[in-house]
């Protein structure tokens, strides 16, 4: 690597730059001392500061006790310093000198010491002023004052005293025909130059940049200069030697001083334009050597010429003139057979050696060309590479190498040392100037020599791949690259990828489904599966294949149009291929994949025609008759829903039905289990009509014979407990012919018997409750059912539960999920409830998040294309636009007094469990106790005596705002519903209603009998009020009695108030329905009302496409406790 270059000499002490530096230099000293110096600056204890030379500044800092002399050197740039102090460098006093150096350049302050008197500031100069005239009163006080003036000050005509330097009139530097330089100076009154006396000499080398002040600027400017080099040099204070050649160095280098350096007859110093180079030509009668002189640009041979100075640039003297020239030559001759050697002819033309002409036309030059070769090689740590390089200049005739080392620079290498000259043969001349180009971009790699490798290394990083294609690109074209194949890779296009769609009939017996594989194709088919998923996931990013060196991929994927359409009508995306890096499978039933089988016409052609055909027969089915045995008359909307189901039993599939509550899912849940009934009759009378005489018995449908359809139909309903009633009432009512029975959980054996009686011939519809079904998983399991139906599916909407997963692990011919609210927290709700209705329908859970994730609003929509086949969803404005208005409100009261108090104090503990909470993790460590003061604040709302029975006797503003309404609705003759999460706020509420003399009647989840409070609710005009628990009466229930409800406390779920305010508004309702709910002003209450109308557009999302929101993260509670 080339050395780095010398930084430019920063002379001067006054420049721009000298003074950065002084100020960087400043700032590395410790804080201590630049804390006390900067106080003895402001304390103004530096007395005097000035420069000398160009690179010297001297200051006097009084400490009290003494004074200090502190020098600061100016060194190429560099500063350093020299305190009189036991400190001696770098102590407080010299930054307080700096500070003064900085301060008084910024003032003006001309080189030299300042006058021993300092004047008084212009801002002092009032206060010097004599407050009355001087009377002789005065007089004795004068001298001492009176004598420092005198001497400060000549009397007019009279010259400054001075020191001896006064005497000097002029001052030169004389270059002598000898080419030695003399110091000479002009005493005042005589014309003659003369080198000065020892004193004089000894008082210039101890003088300041002041004391030539009285010179001609380039003489004062030598006077310092010369001053300054005596003080380095001490041998230049001899008398009439001649100046040392370090000190003619320096004074060469100060350019102020040049006017003052006079040429032996005196002339100005000045150096010819054209410079003097070295001429070789043949020694008279000695063929092997050349002999070298000085010749002047016009070809005069310059005998004699002296060397005068060498450097900054060797100056000769000839002829009375100064000449630039080359550095001298080791010898006058050179040996002609040295020129045999490669390495002096570049050499010779470095050094300006001009070769005689006829020698120079057998010189023939060989270029070397740049080679540049790069490898790597496992490094020391394991799981970790070193990159070689290698920089050579070759060249092929003749056949030789040279190599490019760290401090050596460009040497030949052992194997490539070029053949020696024979007789006859031209000299070689090797020219590395391309090579050196080359060299140059080195250092943007950060490489680093390695003797022991002989090579230039760096460790591979992750942003090693970037970096070297960025410095190849650098690289000058011509030079050659040998690289590994695994680098090599780098330098190539990036791999092309296209979407590839693949589709397969599903193996076993589901001839209508088929497995479509979405994936990516790349064109290297070399690369295995996982190396291929390994490129797509690092989304055009490099990745080390151990078998094939770096690729990437062109993250502009490839993707066929008809493709990119097919995906889209599916509801399917790329997220997860390129989230994974693996191909996707996705199962889809013929009837999805009609309206997109455009990509795979050409490619699965006998796939499309199976598909078609399927699609052919099943068009031509005729859509299914009501079944005889249903004794209601169902809406028009009723009947589409029963066509629905019968459609998805018909192929096979399951799905789920979740129009708005009161639509009468039950009913047309019902009409379909009888057309299931009615369907495997027409089964089984095929199957038996086709037996032998002696086969068709009488109860041949009773025995397992092991024929499918050979037994009576068996269903299981699961349900909420409190709507078990409503299913066994409604089954009686609408479809007698299902012997619809409650579940016994006393009997162990109640499914068995329920479903395989001695002797049973009607079909059998087996209700039981989602508790029952957890308890009772085993029993449940080994039967064999024809339909599952999930009532209130919701309960299953946690996959993980113990509940969803019994009900999963179900064997059942049909499956169906009804529900009102198939999302009532998150888009997994609705995963849930298809793993069940029909599994490997979104496929797993993480590839579902992956699809759909929440945040994201088109991932809904596809969602939506994905399950619209087998969801079917009416709200009431759709499905009944003749049920009466239902007008919902909300009633804010003011949280005062006591309850106020309460709740301020609560909600400033609850802030100070979220304060300094920034993550995620963080808030994990505290959501217990912010949850915790939230139920609280809650309950505070409601009334303080749910968070202790202490503050009972203090009032509730929301309780007596519902007494209040509650009176009034009574005087009117209405029902009321008045629902809370908080059965003590139940009773609190039915205390307050005894007082007032108003019937009511309560239901909670310890209610056992819930169907003869309903019937008494609904038939029984005096029980104005029915106070209902959120969880335990928010579905199932039928209370088209009452028209008014109150929903006391807003919860988290809006699908449960929605529920709940659906137990009136339904159908058989004919009065407007009003719902309020009781909010408390300036209250957590206020913004959960907020955050519910977040999750009701979640709700709806997969039906009506719209937006989704994410609930109870950090931001949300920040918000809420805000």
């Amino acid at each position: 690597m080339p050395p780095n270059p010398r930084q430019p000499a920063v002379r001067s002490v006054r420049t721009p730059q000298a003074l950065t530096a002084l100020r960087g230099w400043l700032g590395t000293f410790p804080a201590e001392t630049r804390e006390v110096g900067g106080d003895l600056y402001r304390r103004k204890a530096v007395k005097e500061v000035w420069s000398e030379a160009d690179h010297l500044v001297k200051a006097e800092v009084d400490i009290g006790s003494e004074l200090l002399g502190i020098t600061l050197f100016l060194t190429r740039g560099a500063w350093t310093s020299r305190c009189s102090c036991p400190v001696l460098d770098r102590c407080e006093h010299v930054y307080a000198a700096g500070l003064a150096w900085l301060a008084a350049v910024e003032a003006g302050q001309l080189d030299g010491r300042r006058p021993t008197i300092p004047l008084l500031p212009a801002d002092r100069a009032a206060e010097a002023k004599p407050a009355a005239p001087i009377t002789p009163s005065s007089e004795p006080v004068l001298p001492a004052g009176l004598a420092a003036w005198l001497r400060a000050l000549p009397a007019p005509g009279e010259k400054p005293a001075g020191g001896p330097l006064q005497q000097i009139a002029g001052l030169r530097v004389r270059l002598e025909p000898t080419g030695k330089w003399q110091l000479e100076v002009r005493v005042a009154d005589e014309p003659r130059w003369k080198p000065p006396a020892k004193r004089l000499l000894a008082d210039i080398a101890a003088s300041r940049p002041a004391d030539f002040e009285h010179l001609p600027p380039a003489e004062a400017a030598l006077g310092a200069a010369f001053a300054a080099e005596c003080r380095l040099d001490a041998r230049t204070l001899t008398p009439r030697l001649s100046l040392s050649e370090e000190t003619v160095v320096g004074l060469l280098r100060t350019t102020a001083a040049r006017a003052a350096l006079v040429l032996p007859d005196g002339s100005p110093f000045a150096v010819q334009p054209e410079p003097l180079a070295f001429q070789a030509s043949a020694a008279p009668g000695k063929a092997d050597r050349l002999d070298l002189h000085l010749v002047t640009p016009d070809g005069r041979v310059a005998a004699g010429a002296r060397l005068i100075a060498p450097r900054p640039e060797p100056l000769y003297l000839f002829d009375g003139f100064v000449w630039r020239g080359p550095p001298p030559a080791p010898s006058s001759q050179l040996p002609t057979a040295a020129l045999n050697d490669a390495r002096i002819l570049p050499r010779l033309r470095a050094a300006g050696i001009r070769l005689p002409a006829g020698l120079s036309a057998e010189i023939r030059t060989v270029v070397l060309r740049p080679r540049l070769r790069c490898w790597l090689t496992p490094a020391y740590e394991e799981n970790e590479r070193d990159f070689h390089a290698q920089l050579v200049a070759r060249a092929e005739n003749p056949p030789c190498e040279q190599r490019w080392t760290e401090n050596a620079g460009w040497q030949w290498s052992p194997q490539g040392l070029p053949p020696p000259r024979g007789p006859g043969e031209p000299l070689l001349e090797f020219d590395l100037s391309k090579a050196q180009v080359v060299s140059g971009s080195f250092a943007s790699f950060r490489l680093v020599w390695d003797g022991w490798a002989e090579a230039w290394t760096r460790p591979v990083s992750d942003s090693f791949p970037d970096e070297f294609i960025d410095w190849h690109e650098a690289l000058p074209d011509d030079v050659e690259l040998d690289v590994s194949p695994e680098l090599a890779a780098l330098l190539g296009a990036p791999l092309r990828a296209h979407l590839k769609l693949g589709v397969a009939p599903a193996g076993g017996n589901k001839e209508d489904w088929f497995d479509l594989s979405v994936g990516v194709k790349i064109e290297d088919t070399t690369l295995t599966p996982e190396e291929i998923a390994l490129l797509v996931k690092a989304r055009g990013k490099w990745v080390s294949l151990p078998k094939h060196g770096w690729r990437r991929l062109d993250p502009s994927l490839a993707i066929d149009p008809l493709a990119a359409v097919a995906l889209e009508r599916l509801g399917l995306s790329l997220d997860e291929v390129i989230a994974t890096g693996r191909a996707t499978n996705h199962r889809l039933h013929a009837l999805q994949l009609a309206a997109a089988s455009e990509p795979f016409v050409g490619e699965d052609a006998l796939v499309i025609h199976q598909l078609k055909e399927r699609l052919t027969r099943l068009a031509a089915l005729p859509p299914p008759a009501l079944p005889a045995g249903l004794r209601a008359e169902l809406r028009p909307y009723q009947r589409e829903g029963f066509q629905f189901l019968a459609h998805l039993s018909r192929h096979g599939l399951g799905g789920i039905l979740a129009d708005d509550m009161g639509l009468g899912k039950t009913v047309q849940t019902l009409a379909w289990l009888l057309h299931l009934v009615e369907t495997a009759n027409v089964r089984i009378t095929n199957i038996v009509s086709s037996r032998p005489p002696e086969e068709t018995q009488p109860n041949v449908r009773n025995t397992n014979i092991g024929l499918e359809g050979m037994r009576p139909f068996r269903c299981l309903v699961v349900c909420p407990k409190s709507v078990t009633h409503g299913w066994l009432t409604e089954a009686a009512r609408f479809a007698p012919e299902l012997e619809t029975v409650a579940f016994d959980p006393v009997n162990p054996r109640a499914v068995a018997e329920a479903i395989d009686a001695p002797g049973r011939t009607a079909p059998r519809v087996l209700v039981a409750n989602y508790a029952q079904l957890r308890l009772h998983a085993t029993a449940f399991r080994g039967a064999e059912w024809d339909a599952v139906v999930l009532d209130e599916g919701q309960f299953i909407k946690n996959p993980g539960s113990q509940v969803a997963i019994v009900a999963r692990s179900l064997q059942a011919q049909h499956r169906l999920v009804l529900t009102g609210t198939p999302i009532e927290n998150r888009l997994t709700d609705l995963w849930s409830l298809f793993a069940f209705a029909q599994p490997g329908l979104l496929g797993d859970q993480p590839g579902f998040r992956r699809q759909y994730p929440e945040v994201e609003p088109a991932a809904l929509a596809r969602l939506h294309r994905r399950v619209q086949h087998f969801l079917l969803r009416r709200t009431k404005a759709q499905a009944a636009p003749d049920l009466p208005t239902r007008t919902e409100d909300d009633i804010i009261v003011d949280l005062e007094g006591e309850q106020r108090a309460l709740y301020d104090a609560e909600l400033k503990r609850a802030r100070a469990h979220l304060m300094g909470v920034k993550t995620p993790g963080e808030l994990g460590a505290v959501r217990f106790h912010v949850l915790a003061s939230l139920l609280r604040l809650r309950q505070i709302c409601c009334h303080p005596a749910l968070v202790d029975p202490a503050h009972a006797a203090l009032p509730s503003a929301k309780l007596d705002a519902l007494l209040e309404r509650i009176e009034e609705l009574a005087d009117e003759g209405h029902q009321v519903l008045v629902f809370s999460q908080f059965t003590g706020m139940l009773e609190l509420i039915r205390a307050r209603l005894v007082e007032a003399n108003i019937g009511h009647l309560i239901l909670t989840g310890a209610t056992e009998n819930r169907a003869e409070l309903v019937d008494q609710f609904q038939t029984d005009k005096s029980k104005t009020v029915f106070l209902l628990s959120l969880k335990a009466a928010g579905f199932g229930l039928n209370l088209t009695a009452a028209s008014y409800a109150f929903l006391y406390d807003p919860w988290w779920n809006p699908a449960a108030e929605a529920q709940a305010i659906d137990r009136i508004h339904r159908i058989g309702q004919t009065r407007p329905v009003m719902a309020y709910r009781l909010i408390a002003d300036n209250s957590v209450e206020q913004k959960i009302r907020a955050l519910q109308r977040e999750k009701s557009a979640l709700a709806s999302a997969v039906i009506q496409e719209e937006s989704v929101a994410t609930v109870m993260d950090l931001e949300s509670l920040r918000e809420i406790l805000s």
